[in-house]
């Protein structure tokens, strides 16, 4: 059928919106044209200004040659299309990267903005309450677009955040799509295409080592993480008031900022005076990774239980800022100088498992990673080579601060509760 009326955006066919204009016009939904898919990673990757508004549109290009591919009945196809418009509806500025220092999360403001919509999802024939039951894993049909292998929302991403970064090598997203199946073990790929599947975990792995966690994007969105966190204390306020800003309204409200400390860091990230790593906590056996040639750099190595501890630890927005703090002061340093940029730990960023089942009747449906040892620990030394906890400072610092990695080393130790020996080894 030919759309009635469509959006186009690159890389995917036209999205028809015919059906969902109430939604498509409503407010909360055009303020996702405010807010970066990637957030701050701009800085490092100059393309990647695409906003959730154009994801939305992709995934709802993808579930509807989806919903053709599966020939899903009417009211289900309908279903799934307005939750492709609306999965991403609770994102704040900066989405997942200021989401740690706010109070709330993604997934309960997007059903207040998804109840706040009822009359117009209601004018699309639906109701919001089925909406808010596939955001929240209420009704087994949102796999099709939530599945972490498999559903359109992160087949699109994938594709479409690494065209605006920049990197190639994409899978073929048509192909996957066309031979993916609905069991009852959640979304599952024909046996015959397990080499596509396998391709797509490990571009999934590429996209996250080389350009979600960038190591400078991570010093840049630490950066702005500790300047929305000191000013919030300077207003008494838990940050639930940012929530419905854009990118560009919460750096509006950062340029206002009179926290000496958020001053100084809104003011290094417009003008884009990124820090840089001083020292990087390495797992063991992968400091020779870390590129340190005419650098003022320090590499340690560390347990992988030191590592996952400090991870834990810093799940806390204020140990991080306090411990940050401390290393500064013992160092000679101000408040702000020394910050983490950490990778969260590489465990929770391995893909999930992925069910692959087989024509033929001969064949017993198999767990990917379960079977194939040889791809999960291809997928996990990728994590081992990139991981790292980065301790970054104001380029002029770094060489005063990388002499002083053996004494910062310990403070951080004994903030986690780590007392015994370590394996600490410098890097060749």
């Amino acid at each position: 059928m030919i759309p009635r009326k469509s959006i186009c955006i690159p890389a995917t066919p036209p999205a028809d919106i015919a059906d969902f204009l109430p939604i498509v016009e409503h407010p909360h939904f055009q303020r996702l044209r405010g807010r970066r898919q990637l957030g701050i990673n701009y800085l490092v990757f100059p393309g990647a200004v695409h906003t959730r508004f154009e994801h939305t549109i992709g995934v709802l290009a993808l579930t509807q040659r989806l919903c053709r591919i599966q020939r899903l009945p009417a009211d289900e196809s309908r279903l799934l299309q307005a939750f492709a418009l609306l999965h991403d509806i609770g994102h704040g500025p900066f989405s997942h990267q200021i989401e740690p220092v706010l109070q709330g999360d993604h997934h309960s403001c997007g059903i207040r903005r998804i109840h706040d919509m009822h009359d117009a999802i209601k004018a699309c024939g639906l109701d919001d309450d089925d909406i808010a039951a596939m955001l929240t894993g209420g009704n087994p049909l949102a796999n099709w677009i939530s599945d972490r292998n498999l559903g359109t929302d992160k087949l699109d991403y994938l594709m479409r955040d690494a065209l605006h970064i920049g990197f190639h090598g994409t899978p073929d997203i048509e192909k996957i799509q066309f031979y993916t199946l609905f069991t009852d073990d959640g979304l599952a790929i024909e046996q015959k295409f397990i080499e596509d599947a396998k391709q797509l975990q490990k571009f999934y792995s590429y996209l996250h080592q080389h350009g979600y966690l960038n190591k400078t994007a991570l010093a840049a969105q630490r950066m702005l993480q500790r300047a929305v966190q000191q000013e919030l204390e300077t207003e008494d306020n838990a940050g639930d008031t940012l929530w419905d800003m854009t990118d560009n309204q919460l750096e509006a409200w950062l340029a206002a900022v009179r926290h000496p400390i958020a001053k100084k860091l809104e003011e290094a990230l417009r003008n884009r005076f990124l820090y840089k790593t001083f020292l990087a906590l390495k797992p063991a056996g992968y400091a020779y990774v870390e590129r340190q040639a005419d650098k003022p750099l320090t590499v340690h190595e560390w347990p992988r239980a030191n590592l996952r501890a400090f991870s834990e630890f810093a799940q806390a927005p204020q140990n991080l800022i306090a411990l940050e703090d401390e290393i500064a002061a013992s160092c000679g340093c101000a408040a702000g100088d020394v910050l983490f940029a950490a990778m969260p730990y590489f465990k929770k960023l391995i893909p999930k498992d992925l069910r692959v089942f087989s024509c033929s009747r001969r064949q017993q449906d198999f767990w990917l990673l379960e079977n194939d040892k040889d791809h999960r620990k291809s997928l996990e030394s990728d994590y081992l080579r990139t991981f790292a906890i980065r301790l970054v400072a104001p380029p002029k610092l770094r060489e005063k601060l990388s002499q002083e990695s053996d004494h910062i080393e310990n403070i951080i130790l004994n903030a986690i509760n780590i007392n015994q020996p370590t394996t600490t080894k410098d890097a060749p």
